[in-house]
């Protein structure tokens, strides 16, 4: 969640958490979740997660997931894929950001037709990226209050869209930004977003 829909109005850097403090690049990513998918029951911060996209940018281009306690599988087939970001949400179900043939998409369960979907991003964005922005339970409630969110850059301005709008509502939240490199959960009890120096 972010409060207001706008960023700090003072920057509070702060080194990422978990999963998110590891190197990614383009065709590997890492986050925290739970014990399997479709299964929060040990919480989402149980053992780290990999995507890896294979095949960049051929026909038969795929992202395999794997965790400590569970070999790896194809989650995606996608052809043309050349960069992807993903994470879950609240109830272990993969969202995958991910650009193909030039164009951003985004691959989630959407409650309403309860099935995957991939959501077309507008036209230009580079460098989505996904995380859940709050993985800690915290009371009775549980993950109520957290949301998937998809940050990209599109104009060299920065765009965040969230999950709990279905993804259909884009705020601008900074002009003139860099490539994004990853966004997540920092130290600092905020979400972060990591752009190229």
């Amino acid at each position: 969640m972010m409060p207001d829909n706008v960023l700090s109005a003072a920057p509070a850097p702060a080194s990422f958490v978990g999963a998110r403090s590891l190197p990614i690049t383009k065709i590997v990513d890492y986050e925290d979740g739970g014990r399997a998918i479709q299964d929060p029951s040990a919480g989402l911060l149980f053992q780290r997660w990999r995507a890896r996209l294979f095949n960049e940018g051929q026909a038969d281009s795929f992202v395999v997931l794997d965790a400590r306690d569970v070999p790896g599988f194809v989650w995606l087939t996608v052809p043309g894929m050349t960069e992807i970001s993903f994470t879950f949400d609240a109830n272990m179900q993969p969202v995958v950001a991910y650009v193909a043939n030039g164009q951003a998409f985004l691959s989630w369960f959407d409650s309403v037709p309860g099935q995957y979907v991939t959501t077309p991003i507008s036209s230009g964005v580079i460098t989505p990226r996904v995380t859940l922005d709050d993985k800690r339970l915290v009371g009775s409630n549980g993950y109520q209050q957290s949301d998937v969110i998809l940050g990209y850059i599109r104009s060299g301005n920065l765009y965040y869209r969230q999950q709990r709008d279905r993804y259909s509502v884009e705020r601008l939240l900074k002009e003139n930004v860099k490539p994004l490199i990853k966004i997540g959960f920092t130290r600092g009890l905020r979400l972060q977003y990591m752009s190229e120096i």
